[in-house]
């Protein structure tokens, strides 16, 4: 049986505004929006294999130097 809108439980929406303090005017960007899930995505799954081996943790952006320095100092 196929669900309908009034199906649903009625919900209230909000808001929670929280500026970013990387930058003068607290604001975000949200062109990207579209692109953002990647980033996390990639550098979850550069730390998870850095992990594996007992690297320290990482920043974006994970430049090949960082993540050679990364694992040359790995606790193997």
């Amino acid at each position: 049986m196929p669900c309908r809108a009034d199906d649903f439980c009625t919900f209230t929406l909000g808001k929670n505004e929280v500026p970013t303090k990387t930058n003068a005017l607290g604001v975000k960007g949200a062109g990207e929006l579209g692109t953002l899930g990647a980033l996390s995505s990639v550098m979850n799954a550069v730390n998870n294999a850095l992990a594996q081996i007992g690297a320290p943790y990482v920043q974006m952006p994970a430049t090949p130097e960082k993540v050679w320095r990364a694992m040359s100092g790995a606790r193997v």
